[in-house]
Order: structure tokens, then sequence, then C-alpha cells
């Protein structure tokens, strides 16, 4: 029983240093606006925010990324990420 508390006092702190990871990878990669705009999305869809941060983080630590995202780089993941998914649909013409 002591170590499930210890086990997830640990997690809770893994946890916690990863987010504190993540918001200086972001602050340091994100202008403030994009900040901003990313904070209001994360608001009203917190699934496209998730993505989006998942996916600055990824090419920043495959030093991908050659400079700060600005505002309208954001509009563009965003824009990106969030576009319907077409489903094929396939029509039988009976005879």
């Amino acid at each position: 029983m002591n170590t499930m508390v210890e086990q997830n006092a640990q997690n809770i702190e893994q946890r916690r240093q990863f987010e504190m990871m993540k918001k200086e990878m972001l602050a340091k990669f994100l202008t403030k606006e994009a900040r901003e705009r990313l904070g209001n999305v994360r608001i009203s869809r917190p699934d496209i925010a998730e993505e989006v941060e998942n996916m600055i983080l990824q090419s920043a630590m495959a030093n991908r990324l050659k400079s700060v995202i600005d505002d309208k780089k954001l509009k563009e993941l965003l824009q990106a990420i969030s576009q319907p998914k077409r489903e094929q649909k396939i029509n039988f013409n009976r005879k």
C-alpha cells in the first residue's frame, strides 16, 4: 500500500515536471501572440491544442524548428489539423 502511494507521488511529480518542460519549450518557440491564440484554442478545443503542442514539441526535439513560430504560422498549423477529414463514400447504383 505504501509503495502505491509513493509510486503515485512519483507519477504526479513526473507529470508536473513534464508540464513545466512543455511550458518552457512552448514559451521558447512561440511568440506571445501565438501563445495567446493557443491558449484560446485550448479553451474551446483542448484536443486540437494538445495535438498542436505535441507537433511543436516533437519538431523542437528533432531540431526541425528553424525559427520561432508566430501567430500566422500557428494559424496555418491549426487549419491543417482542424480541416475535416473527408470520408469516402461508395455509392452503389442498382439496376
